[in-house]
């Protein structure tokens, strides 16, 4: 069984209108952020009521501007590692990593290869054309592009998110996988929800999830 999570409902039910529950897979509506996220996905599998093979996360991120190799609007991304971004100590817009004697610091994920390679194939299969890297979680929203492009340079990251994180920590407590799929509906820049296009990445992610999902099924 998959443990398929989003954020809100706008985008699990985009995903649920195409692919109907079967038996495969189980929706989590986690809340937005990583304290929401963390709560609702450990509540879960700390009992769980069936057994997951592995967890699916997908919604919607602000893609970070960047000279080369960035992602548009409505564009596909597969997180190869999740970065909690602003965990720290803040300067102003520069935020520097908690270190020192004596911390232990969880602030870095690398996700499942096994899987983020299934996601890329099936998307290469049906001729959706994908980006792959970083991830920065953020429990703010990044509302200047000057602080999209200190995370952009800082982590080498292609976007943010507010969730990603946080499953990507629960899912090493429980030595579980996990796939982060996400569409962008907006430009990291200064702050324009004119431009945003959040309802058509909701469902443009919906629809792509439930391909990717179809073909973890079939493997």
């Amino acid at each position: 069984m998959l443990l398929v999570t989003a954020a809100t409902s706008f985008e699990m039910e985009a995903f649920a209108t195409v692919c109907p529950a079967s038996g495969g897979w189980s929706p989590l509506i986690t809340g937005i952020g990583p304290v929401e996220t963390a709560m609702h996905l450990t509540a879960v599998l700390a009992c769980p009521t069936v057994s997951f093979r592995a967890i699916v996360n997908f919604g919607v991120a602000g893609a970070y501007c960047r000279e080369a190799g960035g992602a548009a609007l409505l564009d596909i991304c597969l997180a190869e590692r999740e970065i909690l971004g602003d965990l720290g100590v803040c300067y102003g817009e520069m935020t520097e990593p908690l270190r020192g004697e004596g911390l232990t610091i969880h602030d870095a994920f690398e996700l499942d290869s096994d899987l983020l390679a299934q996601a890329a194939t099936a998307l290469t299969s049906a001729k959706v054309p994908f980006h792959r890297g970083t991830f920065v979680t953020v429990s703010c929203v990044s509302g200047s592009r000057r602080r999209g492009t200190m995370l952009a340079r800082q982590h080498q990251a292609l976007c943010e998110n507010m969730e990603g994180a946080a499953a990507a920590r629960v899912c090493q407590r429980f030595s579980l996988p996990l796939l982060e799929l996400r569409c962008i509906s907006n430009l990291v820049e200064d702050r324009n929800l004119q431009q945003w296009r959040l309802r058509d990445a909701c469902v443009r992610c919906g629809e792509v999830a439930a391909l990717v999902i179809k073909g973890l099924q079939h493997d």
